[in-house]
């Protein structure tokens, strides 16, 4: 399967097994595989798609 991982951009772990993104302005509204869900408030910084990983500036 193609699940990706997301990240904060200083590396914490947000959401592993990833399916879905949808951007919606600043908000990033995340799926993983057991269709459970998170929203972030930020801006994707960077796409690593060799390793899966997805990397969130998050707003505060």
């Amino acid at each position: 399967m193609c699940e990706s991982t997301a990240y904060s951009s200083d590396g914490s772990l947000l959401m592993e097994d990833i399916l879905f993104i949808k951007i919606d302005g600043n908000n990033i509204h995340m799926t993983d595989i057991l269709n459970q869900k998170k929203s972030i408030k930020g801006h994707i910084q960077e796409i690593d798609l060799d390793k899966h990983g997805i990397y969130i500036k998050i707003e505060e």
